[in-house]
């Protein structure tokens, strides 16, 4: 059964900027766990910003599905790799506590767009 549906849009432009003004590493480090941020650092630096964008639509896309917004859980506890969603520590105890036993995410470019959808099963 579906618990929650999130979608959010972030134009890579705003990343490009804060790359161009505080660096790759910073940016991703700050939003990412280190094996995603590691993931995404080894890529493309050109479209690093892109994947910045797609990555932060993610967060605010699971934030709307499970109803809290960006409050009351850890950014760095959703990890989006190769197309897999999934959560660890705290943030996987509050869905497994709220009976929320599957992620499905989604992530998508298009010009100055990154796009993305969060579904939470129970």
């Amino acid at each position: 059964m579906i618990l929650g549906l999130g979608t959010d849009l972030c134009p890579p432009s705003r990343w490009r900027h804060l790359v161009e003004r505080f660096g790759a590493e910073k940016c991703a480090g700050r939003i990412l766990h280190p094996e995603e941020a590691a993931y995404l650092l080894a890529s493309s630096r050109e479209r690093l910003p892109e994947r910045l964008a797609g990555r932060w639509a993610l967060r605010e896309a699971f934030g709307k599905a499970l109803g809290t917004g960006l409050d009351g859980w850890s950014w760095k506890e959703l990890r989006y790799v190769n197309g897999r969603l999934w959560t660890v520590g705290a943030l996987a105890n509050l869905l497994a506590s709220r009976d929320i036993q599957t992620l499905h995410g989604s992530v998508s470019h298009d010009g100055d767009l990154a796009l993305a959808v969060v579904i939470l099963e129970g």
